[in-house]
């Protein structure tokens, strides 16, 4: 074989290795992290009614004024979070190269 053959079989081997390989991490689902579990959790409301919590934090049955509130500020709170979050994405994007000194 010559050589270019052989540089050209090389590149075909890893492009196919490198396409099972992001086929498969596409294929694999995220595994809930050892505090979550898939069933809500009952907690105890101001009217003795149990109500069911999801793992965010907003009930899904209590509609008294104080659970909406409690729902409302548990919203607020994960929105301040990703605003956060985003804030901190876009300033990464603008970031401006720096001119290095040489010493």
């Amino acid at each position: 074989m010559s050589t270019k053959a052989i540089i050209w079989t090389i590149i075909v081997v890893i492009v196919i290795a490198g396409g099972i390989w992001w086929w498969s991490m596409s294929q694999t689902a995220v595994a809930p992290s050892a505090n979550q579990n898939n069933t809500p959790a009952t907690t105890q409301n101001n009217s003795g009614n149990n109500a069911t919590t999801s793992n965010n934090g907003v009930s899904a049955t209590n509609t008294s004024n104080t659970g909406l509130q409690t729902d409302l500020s548990n919203i607020d709170g994960q929105m301040n979070g990703f605003s956060s979050d985003n804030a901190n994405v876009n300033q990464g994007l603008s970031d401006q190269p720096v001119q290095q000194s040489q010493l």
